[in-house]
């Protein structure tokens, strides 16, 4: 019931068409309109913008950090004496980006012994200090890989989201290529019908004229009538499809179901690049290569953490600073300021290293892959340039030659008319002759769009068509981008 509705609409709609006002617009208006309306297109310029707030969260592991604690402890002294122990200290400490750790830090502790241990003891006692400290790394975390390589991974993340992205952009834009030009198809179509239906109007009148002179039988009239009704038929089914292919395109522009469109068929031609340069273009382009590159940035950031975390630990660890010791002894106040300091050699080593052997392996086998797929995608996107190339050249001879028939059936039938009217030929030939004419005509206007056809798909793979689209703004640096791909090339 409700597919019998729709269609009773749509033929409703195709019936009065003509009456409304239709909008002439272009392919890359349309797009405009799309990526203006389309909800996908926002959340992906987003998951885009949300990438790249990865680098800045890696950023953040080499900022400073803060460390603080106070206490109060009741303990027992190593003579068995009740003592109140309170501290408080501070600190703050950072990674550095060669893989070191820097720090410093302040601390004050007082105890207080319900007995003293001697005269010479102070008590209660008060201890303050302050140092600076720094571990280098010598093998292990050398060059702070966890940082480096967290970049790295954000970077191809971003790579990710910017391909996929353009993966939707482009999808999106073959859609509307492909409705648009449907549109156009069924519009052309509809143009020959109106040809032919006009023609037939014409020689109905003069063979109707002719009847009344008694110059031409009833059948003519009865053979041309039955013809120009078939045509009449033939149109308005035409116009239901091309409502239903406009239908989408407005979907997808946000606009209102029933406002008419009509496609622009003019050939637009460009100068044509050499394979070369058409080739470079479409490879700069690629969503699926800038993919690829991400992956064979990741691979090659996973195979340089393992090797890191397969290395031993070797540490140099060195502090130094001051101690001041405050209190109160039964033969005076006690005040010492001293320098304290150390060096030491931290060494430790991991007697099962297959784990890491493993995943050193694995991130091998991905490069591997992601290189096996680069060199088939490479090789696909040669051959659709190389392709659209050969069919563009072919499709531009081909429009000369369908130009050159056009002009043939129409002298051909100007003298079949000629003779028609001088009694020399019969009506049924005159409507294979308007018939072949009108074949010529849409053969030529369907080789037009076609041509039409392969010049937006190579814009589409070399990116071009994007040229004049106003797209949501992306966060990724292009300087970063094209540093990645001449990196992975």
């Amino acid at each position: 019931m409700k597919f019998g509705f729709l269609n009773i609409a749509l033929v409703f709609f195709g019936l009065f068409a003509s009456n409304v006002s239709a909008e002439n617009l272009s392919l890359q208006q349309v797009l405009q309109r799309v990526v203006d309306h389309y909800p996908s297109i926002k959340s992906a310029a987003l998951q885009v913008k949300k990438a790249s707030q990865e680098n800045i969260k890696v950023e953040s592991q080499l900022s400073w950090l803060m460390k603080s604690n106070a206490g109060y402890a009741r303990e027992t002294s190593l003579f068995g004496t009740a003592t109140d122990r309170y501290n408080l200290g501070a600190g703050v400490n950072r990674s550095l980006d060669n893989g070191g750790l820097l720090g410093f830090n302040a601390s004050i502790s007082r105890e207080d012994a319900k007995d003293t241990f001697g005269p010479t003891v102070p008590n209660p006692a008060t201890k303050t200090r302050v140092d600076v400290n720094y571990r280098h790394k010598f093998s292990k975390g050398a060059g702070n890989p966890l940082y480096a390589e967290g970049l790295e991974s954000a970077q191809a993340g971003e790579l990710l989201a910017l391909s996929d992205t353009l993966s939707l952009y482009d999808q999106l834009a073959s859609q509307v290529i492909e409705l648009y030009l449907a549109a156009a198809t069924t519009q052309a179509r509809i143009n020959s019908i109106d040809k032919t239906i006009d023609r037939a109007q014409r020689l109905k009148k003069y063979i109707e004229d002719e009847f009344k002179l008694g110059l031409s039988e009833e059948k003519d009239v009865l053979q041309v009538d039955a013809r120009l009704r078939i045509n009449e038929a033939d149109k308005k089914s035409l116009q239901v499809a091309k409502q239903k292919q406009v239908i989408s395109l407005n979907r997808l522009m946000g606009r209102s179901w029933d406002k008419a469109l009509l496609a622009d068929t003019k050939v637009k031609r460009f100068d044509l690049k050499t394979y070369i340069e058409l080739y470079q273009q479409s490879q700069s382009h690629s969503p699926a290569l800038k993919r690829i590159d991400a992956r064979l940035q990741l691979a090659d950031s996973s195979i340089r953490s393992s090797r890191d975390k397969r290395k031993d630990d070797l540490d140099l660890v060195l502090y130094i600073g001051n101690e001041f010791n405050e209190g109160d002894t039964t033969i005076g106040d006690l005040d010492e300021s001293e320098i304290v300091g150390g060096i030491s050699v931290e060494f430790n080593r991991g007697l099962d290293k297959s784990g890491f052997d493993a995943d050193l392996r694995q991130a091998h086998y991905d490069k591997g892959i992601a290189l096996e797929d680069k060199k088939q995608v490479l090789e696909d996107l040669q051959y659709e340039v190389s392709s659209l190339l050969a069919e563009i050249k072919s499709s531009e001879l081909a429009l000369i030659a369908f130009k050159n028939s056009v002009k043939a059936e129409d002298k051909k039938l100007e003298e079949a008319l000629t003779r028609y009217k001088d009694g020399r030929i019969e009506t049924d030939r005159i409507i294979d002759f308007e018939s072949q004419l009108s074949v010529a005509e849409l053969s030529l206007d369907l080789q037009t769009i076609e041509l039409i056809r392969r010049y937006h798909q190579l814009n589409l793979i070399r990116g071009f068509i994007w040229k004049d689209i106003l797209l949501p703004e992306f966060t990724f640096d292009d300087k970063t981008l094209s540093g990645l791909q001449e990196r992975n090339n």
